[in-house]
């Protein structure tokens, strides 16, 4: 079951190849870094990170390829330390953040990655906290244990019974006992069997540390790494006069918290107990952090390690997590044969050296209140928060920017007392509160549940990998292609439900399948760097890989005239980033894939998406029209006819489609205010396309023609078909209309109200045809009700233009 450590370690989860913690080799622990970090378990469903101060959007990165997988991400920290909520202008998802408070007063200080599954489990027990230095830069102790057999060892169910018990140590909110029970669950779902020579699991809610410590009096050494000590040195004191060791060593960080005098005086002590007894002070010489908060005490050639970050101070070592002042942590205690100690190079350094930096320990500070979270539900806001006593605000005001949400208190279990806003939302990731009365609060993390808590079950590659990643890689292209198909599969009722509730419930529905990124994607809400990043990419690729992409994409767009609007969304917009990141060499090969992708993308009818479809509708075209531009593309005269917007686009939805298509191949000056300007002149809708659109079917296939006009295939007479057409455009002064008939043969006219011009074909020349005074119109010869007289003038022509001979 022990598959790695202990060991100094400069990260805490997943860099094995199981599950890699994460996708890009710069971020701290990730496989580039020092150190032997634990694999995450591979189909977890479950992922709980337990932490002192938690780096919220570090571990969304690190835990971005667990949660790709499907598995939720819990992160449980105290919530007395500020977390950083990470980048990013929408509420966090990937993780679900739950601030706790201890009842004891003391800190919440476990620090644990569980990753587990009704079949298996991974659990990592150290000494950093959740951060990019606890889990990147300092050196830490982690020791790595995996459980994935048809039982599990002692270790695990106990690990179980402690976090059902953790509710009754802490102020937490019903969200989070939730998930500590579904972890609890899946450790214990499989048969318990003991097994030889396991680690022990130390916890403090009923007895405190020290005394469940096997200490053997009259020990050859002590080693203790600590980056605090109580200001009388009480609690090292303790351990040191039970182990009576021959020599004591202390490895202590830069920075380390104690009272110089207090722990000098301790030490004289334990220099006392014999006299051939050695005190060692010492700091690593690399000047890492290494307040791992391990002891370890050797008879001989027999070693007993404690680790899991144990300070030596009594709210630690001294009382249990339930008596005033006491901390909720855990511990982990094996007998091992080398020492931890030893391996670090160290130097003897005095605890007054300046060098050393010592920092002076804080008292505790006065309880104060607590704003837990903010939660974002579909249809409400919720705030918790711990009350520093009796008495809480009546209500509290939740800031993010300009947009304030005021939220009633609605009821308190003991000190946690809940406020929720029905029908309110917020936008961001953090929220500056406030109660009611004016009173600052202080900073809360805003997290999004329904997301937080979904499990996806067909998952994009990009809720693992980025953009241009994917595209570089075959299976993960096949994936994404993939679940673009899954977009289209089923969708929400439409009718009897307004847009709104519709659209919410149809993203839910499609993030439970695919995740929140490619959904980004297709609304809109990811920016993408066509131009840049997967232009890289794809000029990296070879002819075979850019073939293959070709051809996928053809596919893609010939699937997508089917689909519903968000899929099409998906679709269309990966054509578009594609073109600009140069696919398709010359503009007449791209240009006529956006607009056949563009065509479909237009021809979907959803109210729910319709900002969307009209922002990518508007950049779309523009795209089009540029490459027309370079390279005239019949039909798009017709093309722009059709882009009907029944309003006019978010701009800052069109800003966000817009961004970072601008380059080699749409040009530098592809910017989203000239887009929108480009746009607004092609996608006037003038009372003329009107008038076209309103040509009947019958008369056969109607469309703009390049120069203007009108173009119409027929299967009937083409003379009589091109008066039908000049009479419904009568309102249009000579506007040119071409009719071909079944043979290919085309007639061409023009009509003003008084003057009619035909042009026949005649021995591969055009015998032109002038009527001046037709005064009484030309309806009754479009519909047979008389013949057309005969005409004042004819002619003979090389060129179909308007001539009146």
């Amino acid at each position: 079951m022990l598959t790695a450590g202990p060991a100094w370690t400069a990260g805490a989860v997943g860099t094995q190849t199981t599950t890699p913690r994460t996708d890009r080799g710069d971020t701290p622990g990730a496989p580039t870094s020092p150190g032997s970090p634990g694999p995450l378990l591979a189909g977890a469903e479950e992922v709980l990170v337990l932490t002192g101060r938690a780096d919220l959007g570090f571990v969304e990165r690190c835990l971005r390829q667990a949660r790709a997988g499907g598995a939720r991400t819990t992160v449980l920290y105290d919530a007395r330390t500020e977390a950083v909520p990470g980048d990013g202008d929408a509420a966090l998802r990937d993780v679900l953040p739950v601030p706790v408070v201890a009842r004891s007063g003391g800190g919440f200080r476990a620090r644990v990655v569980i990753a587990a599954s009704a079949g298996g489990a991974t659990v990592s027990i150290g000494s950093g906290d959740a951060t990019p230095g606890g889990w990147g830069l300092g050196a830490e102790v982690w020791t790595h244990l995996t459980a994935d057999g048809s039982t599990v060892p002692t270790l695990i169910t106990d690990l179980a019974a402690w976090l059902r018990r953790l509710p009754g140590l802490l102020w937490i909110e019903p969200l989070g006992v939730e998930r500590l029970t579904a972890v609890a669950d899946l450790l214990s779902a499989r048969p318990h069997a003991a097994e030889a020579d396991e680690p022990l699991l130390l916890v403090n809610d009923e007895v405190p540390f020290v005394e469940q410590l096997p200490f053997a009096a009259g020990a050859d050494r002590l080693g203790v790494a600590a980056g605090a000590f109580d200001a009388a040195g009480r609690a090292f004191a303790e351990i040191a006069r039970a182990v009576r060791a021959l020599q004591v060593r202390l490895l202590v960080p830069v920075g380390v918290r104690c009272d110089v005098a207090g722990l000098t005086a301790v030490l004289d002590e334990v220099g006392g107990f014999d006299e051939t007894g050695e005190v060692l002070v010492q700091a690593a010489t690399d000047r890492q952090y290494h307040g791992a908060g391990l002891l370890e005490w050797w008879s001989g050639d027999a070693g007993v390690l404690v680790t899991g970050g144990l300070e030596c101070t009594p709210e630690s070592l001294l009382v249990t997590s339930a008596d005033p002042g006491g901390h909720v942590e855990l511990g982990l205690l094996q007998e091992v044969t080398a020492s931890l100690l030893d391996e670090p190079a160290a130097h003897d350094v005095a605890l007054g050296d300046p060098g050393l930096a010592v920092r002076t320990p804080e008292p505790a500070g006065a309880a104060a209140p607590r704003v837990l979270t903010v939660r974002l539900h579909a249809d409400r806001v919720e705030a918790g928060l711990v009350a520093a006593g009796a008495t809480a605000p009546d209500g509290l005001v939740a800031t993010v920017g300009e947009t304030s949400v005021k939220l009633p208190w609605t009821g308190a279990e003991g000190r946690l007392h809940t406020y929720v806003a029905e029908g309110a939302t917020l936008r961001g990731r953090a929220a500056q509160i406030r109660a009611a009365d004016g009173t600052q609060l202080g900073t809360a993390v805003v997290s999004d549940v329904a997301v937080a808590v979904t499990r996806y079950s067909r998952p994009s590659p990009l809720e693992s990998r980025d953009l241009a990643d994917v595209f570089g890689d075959a299976d993960d292209l096949e994936n994404l292609f993939a679940a673009v198909s899954q977009l289209a599969s089923g969708r929400t009722q439409r009718y009897g439900t307004a847009p709104a509730e519709r659209r919410a419930a149809e993203e839910d529905r499609l993030r439970a399948i695919v995740g929140p990124a490619l959904l980004d994607f297709a609304f809109g809400r990811t920016l993408v760097d066509a131009a840049g990043e997967i232009a890289i990419a794809v000029a990296s690729m070879d002819a075979g890989q850019i073939e293959r992409l070709r051809q996928q994409v053809l596919r893609l767009g010939g699937a997508a005239s089917g689909w519903p609007l968000p899929a099409r969304l998906t679709a269309f917009r990966i054509v578009l980033v594609l073109a600009a990141a140069g696919l398709w060499p010359a503009p007449q090969d791209w240009t006529p894939l956006l607009a056949a992708g563009l065509d479909a993308l237009i021809a979907a009818d959803d109210e729910a998406f319709a900002g969307e479809q009209g922002a990518l509708a508007t950049v779309g075209i523009a795209a089009v029209h540029h490459g027309h531009l370079l390279s005239p593309l019949g039909g798009f005269e017709d093309l722009r006819a059709q882009v009907r917007l029944d309003q006019t686009p978010p701009e800052e939805l069109v800003a966000q489609y817009a961004e970072g298509l601008a380059g080699d191949v749409l040009g530098a000056e592809f910017q989203a205010a000239g887009i929108a300007a480009d746009a607004g002149e092609l996608l006037v809708r003038s009372p003329f396309d009107d008038a076209v659109d309103a040509i009947p079917e019958s008369v056969g296939t109607v469309q703009r023609s390049d120069s203007g006009g009108v173009l119409v295939d027929t299967s009937k007479d083409p003379r009589r078909t091109t008066l039908l057409v000049l009479d419904l455009l009568r309102d249009f002064p000579d506007t040119h209309v071409t009719v071909r008939g079944s043979a290919g043969t085309e007639t061409h006219g023009w009509w003003n109200g008084r003057r009619l011009v035909l042009l026949s074909p005649f021995g591969g020349r055009w015998r032109g045809s002038l009527w001046p005074g037709l005064i009484t119109g030309i309806a009754m010869y479009a519909k047979g009700a008389a013949p057309l007289p005969a005409a004042a003038r004819t002619w003979i022509t090389e060129v179909a233009e308007m001539d009146e001979g």
